[in-house]
């Protein structure tokens, strides 16, 4: 082999190289979501009873595709807060894709507090995330659990 054709494997080499790391970093890029793109929808979940919640109580927000009404709602993001002693209103963040909603589509969110998986409060009444102005905080009533 002379000093010509081992340039020419060498560049050859580094070439290919590069091209599989070009190649990785654009399939990673592709896998990843674009934190840059998604929406936020923040707000308070708060009731009327004057009751304190046992410790270890958790308030649970999701933002759901309530679309079809003789199928269960799908799940879109959650957000779970533990209350451990703090009073109401608690709190909740979701983060979402704006990608994943679709116009004609019916959305809502649902809160529920549970404590060991049991439902002590529940929202009852339909709340469109989307309604107001964009960021605008959502306030979320829930009632007691009539299985409490």
């Amino acid at each position: 082999m002379n000093v010509k054709s081992g340039w020419a494997i060498g560049i050859f080499a580094v070439l290919l190289a590069a091209c599989s790391t070009q190649e990785a970093s654009m399939s990673e890029s592709r896998q990843q979501p674009d934190n840059s793109l998604m929406q936020v929808i923040t707000g308070e979940v708060w009731y009327r009873e004057r009751i304190a919640l046992p410790p270890g109580a958790k308030v649970i927000v999701t933002l759901e595709d309530q679309s079809r009404a003789d199928a269960p709602a799908t799940v879109l993001t959650d957000y779970t807060y533990v209350v451990d002693g703090k009073a109401p209103p608690y709190p909740f963040r979701l983060v979402y894709d704006p990608s994943a909603i679709d116009e004609r589509m019916t959305y809502g969110l649902r809160a529920r507090i549970l404590k060991d998986d049991k439902l002590i409060f529940t929202s009852t009444e339909h709340i469109d995330p989307f309604a107001g102005e964009p960021g605008e905080p959502v306030r979320i009533m829930v009632s007691a659990s009539q299985a409490r």
